[in-house]
């Protein structure tokens, strides 16, 4: 009797706590099944109500062992399990179908080979893979290039501005050439070569002839870079390597015991592109004179108006004189009752007092008042005829 009431009670508490289990999950049927263990450890009475007959169908009929009728378990009736609706004893598990073929689909129907599914995968991880490096190429090339090209060109053109507003010099210093007579008199201030960043100045050494003196060394104190002739020539080049600066250098020549010097200054507003230092006396290259007394008489350095007129730049007091005969680079100038013929060609009559020549063969020639003088030009004798003022400085 006890294994029966037992055996129907676990059949009616599984029926209840299926679908409660199939429903909460794992956990709550392990709860359940530990809760009716215990019901069931504490006895049949416990775990499930008794049910009584009806007096009637609890009396035995008449002429029945009574002791055959004690072992007869009575009948029990159980209530059925709960059942939520839609659903069985299984709950929504018995929704599922079970040895059922699954509906036809498109996809279903459209069966493929082994081989096709392979090609149809391996084609489909080629292209997703190919979308991979082409987002992976696009985010280095975001990184190596994260500018656009109108702001690459933006960037340039700033920079363009910024290297020109740099790089402009602030001022632009006026260029000179200068010929000037050095004095060999301890007394006298060593002439000043004007120098300027970002140029050359050419010092170049000449004798009272114009002809080349050379230059035995050179040495040189100062922020400049002085570079040295070769040797036996007579041309010293010069560059400042700072905007405001001082220096001097010093220079001996071949031949000429005394050591010429020159104070060299860095500026912003003038800049001595050729300096043509002239010695007054001969040098070892020395031209011979055509004329026996012409030449040199007086140091050229102590008139003044001879160096002006042979730079192409004659004194205010000066008088322009008119000259016949001879091409455009041929002039001559009054100053204080003499004349300075300033000429590429030689000068053969009348004999001059004191001349003077640069390096590029340009003659000033000082003489006494003469309406007519005699040139050569490279062995061809040329008559010029000066005559009365043509212009008025």
């Amino acid at each position: 009797m006890k294994r029966l009431l037992l055996s129907l009670s676990v059949v009616a508490l599984l029926g209840i706590g299926s679908h409660q289990a199939f429903a909460q999950g794992v956990d709550e049927f392990e709860k359940e099944l530990s809760a009716f263990k215990k019901k069931s450890a504490a006895g049949p009475n416990d775990a499930v109500p008794s049910v009584v007959a009806p007096a009637e169908e609890a009396a035995p009929p008449s002429g029945t062992n009574n002791a055959a009728d004690a072992e007869t378990p009575p009948v029990v009736n159980l209530p059925p399990p709960a059942v939520k609706s839609g659903g069985g004893p299984l709950g929504p598990a018995g929704n599922l179908p079970v040895g059922k073929q699954m509906p036809a689909t498109a996809h279903a129907m459209d069966l493929q080979s082994p081989a096709e599914m392979q090609a149809q995968i391996e084609a489909e991880a080629a292209e997703q893979k190919k979308k991979m490096d082409e987002a992976t190429f696009e985010e280095a090339l975001k990184q190596l290039l994260p500018l656009k090209p109108d702001q690459i060109r933006k960037v340039l053109g700033t920079f363009k501005e910024s290297r020109e507003a740099s790089e402009t010099p602030v001022a632009t210093p006026v260029p000179r050439v200068t010929v000037q007579t050095v004095s060999l008199d301890p007394s006298q201030v060593p002439p000043v070569i004007k120098t300027s960043p970002g140029r050359v100045t050419t010092l170049t050494i000449l004798d009272e002839t114009g002809s080349p003196w050379p230059i035995q060394d050179v040495s040189w104190a100062g922020k400049f870079e002085v570079t040295p002739p070769e040797e036996g020539g007579h041309v010293v080049r010069v560059t400042p390597q700072t905007a405001h600066g001082i220096g001097n250098v010093s220079i001996r020549l071949v031949d000429l015991i005394t050591p010429i010097t020159f104070t060299l200054q860095t500026g912003l507003d003038e800049v001595d592109y050729r300096f043509d230092a002239r010695i007054p006396k001969q040098g070892p290259l020395a031209k011979t004179p055509l004329i026996e007394y012409g030449g040199l008489k007086a140091v050229t350095g102590t008139d003044e108006n001879l160096v002006q007129i042979l730079d192409g730049t004659p004194p205010n007091s000066s008088e322009k004189l008119k000259i016949e005969g001879v091409d455009g680079r041929t002039n001559v100038w009054r100053v204080s009752g003499r004349i300075y013929l300033r000429t590429p060609l030689t000068l053969l009559s009348p004999t001059w007092n004191s001349s003077v020549t640069s390096a590029d063969g340009m003659n000033v020639y000082v003489l006494n008042d003469t309406p007519v003088i005699l040139l050569s030009d490279e062995g061809r004798m040329v008559r010029a005829h000066i005559a009365a003022a043509e212009v008025t400085p």
